[in-house]
């Protein structure tokens, strides 16, 4: 989480740069343009990405359709050179001539059908290799089409993970820009609410201040016959003095959170919803990919402990968050976790626990986390409504 120090103090209190509302405005507005922007561009990736997963699947399926197409194309062209070759022995032109020529009527009409159904076996042949055939050709059009489309997908798909690699890293920096602005103008508002309130207890001091003295005469006559003596004492009130002393506080703060949950993602980071989408080897999205710079600190979504962590595989550097309210959390395709992190170990709200990356099988993409919602440790659902509700 974005945290400061901040002394303040009656003597030497530290300067702060200026901020204005038209600054932060200005700011927050290059941000939101520039989450647009991405998000924008987030949904291309996208695209493209569930494209080339589809052209990858159904050009697989036409590859095996185009062999097997080879096989039959070859059996039939076998069976009609057999056919060819029996049409042409002595064997069988001496069999039909003797049932034409020299035969009953009864053999001559056999014969002449044998002849018919030989033709009309040919012809069904000769159709079916012209089918097979012509199968074959338009299987091969439409796989050229398809590599040429697939060719276009990744070259689409390079060029926008490019440009969003680019954008990402300086919308992290206009992110902390912009952090740093607010809390700038959260520390200058501190410090002058702190020289008012101390302000307003020297004036109430000085009020409640005062010195008085008082004077009481007491009169002792002693009598004798010749003589009057008067004794005066004089008691004087001691004067009350009321001292202000110097008083330095500390004050620690922190990005306030009303739900008890933070953005797994303490950074710039641009997303759509993703659930469901294909994914490669079959499967489907069962997350929300948050894009972010690479190294951009990821952080506890909620108070609780690390249930596991992983290396290798889809996921590559994973984590395995269990919040206190019972409901895990996967953080998946991190660059690495946080120094010293294990597994048991209690984390707070918004504490660091790693940083965005590409391990896994998302090396091909821009870095991004995974990030899987599964309430009660039970089935994943979809985390983008949360997500979105607090990373904005």
């Amino acid at each position: 989480m974005l945290g400061a120090i901040l002394v303040v103090g009656l003597v030497a209190a530290p300067a702060f740069a200026q901020v204005t509302e038209d600054d932060l405005t200005a700011a927050e507005l290059e941000v939101a343009t520039t989450r647009a922007e991405l998000e924008a561009l987030a949904v291309e990736l996208e695209s493209a990405t569930v494209r080339s997963i589809e052209l990858e699947v159904e050009l697989d399926r036409l590859n095996r359709s185009v062999l097997e197409t080879q096989v039959q194309v070859a059996a039939a062209l076998e069976r009609l050179q057999e056919r060819a070759v029996a049409l042409y022995t002595a064997s069988t032109a001496n069999r039909v001539s003797l049932l034409i020529f020299s035969g009953t009527p009864e053999q001559l009409g056999a014969g002449i059908s044998y002849l018919e159904s030989l033709a009309i076996d040919d012809e069904m042949m000769i159709n079916d290799l012209e089918g097979l055939r012509a199968e074959y050709e338009r299987q091969l059009s439409v796989l050229a089409e398809l590599e040429a489309e697939q060719v276009a997908t990744l070259v689409r798909l390079d060029a926008t993970a490019a440009q969003l690699n680019d954008r990402l890293d300086g919308a992290q920096a206009s992110y902390v820009a912009l952090a740093d602005r607010k809390l700038a103008e959260e520390e200058e508002a501190r410090r002058i609410e702190e020289e008012r309130r101390l302000a307003e207890e020297a004036a109430r001091a000085a009020t409640s201040t005062t010195t008085t003295s008082t004077t009481t005469t007491t009169v002792v006559t002693t009598t004798t016959s010749s003589t009057v003596v008067e004794e005066t004492t004089t008691t004087v009130a001691a004067e009350t003095t009321t001292t202000l002393e110097s008083t330095t506080t500390t004050t620690t703060t922190t990005i306030p959170s009303t739900t008890g949950m933070a953005c797994p993602i303490n950074g710039f980071t641009t997303f759509t919803d993703t659930w469901g989408a294909p994914r490669s080897g079959g499967r489907t999205h069962q997350g929300v990919d948050m894009l972010a710079a690479r190294g951009t600190p990821t952080v506890a979504i909620e108070t609780g402990t690390i249930r596991r962590l992983g290396s290798g595989g889809l996921g590559g550097i994973t984590i395995w968050l269990t919040g206190q309210s019972g409901d895990e959390y996967y953080y998946a395709h991190l660059d690495d976790w946080a120094p010293g992190l294990s597994v048991g170990q209690a984390v707070g709200v918004g504490e660091l626990i790693g940083f965005v990356g590409s391990t896994g099988n998302a090396s091909y993409s821009v870095p991004h986390l995974h990030f899987e919602l599964h309430p009660g440790g039970g089935s994943a659902v979809n985390p983008y409504p949360m997500v979105k509700g607090l990373c904005g």
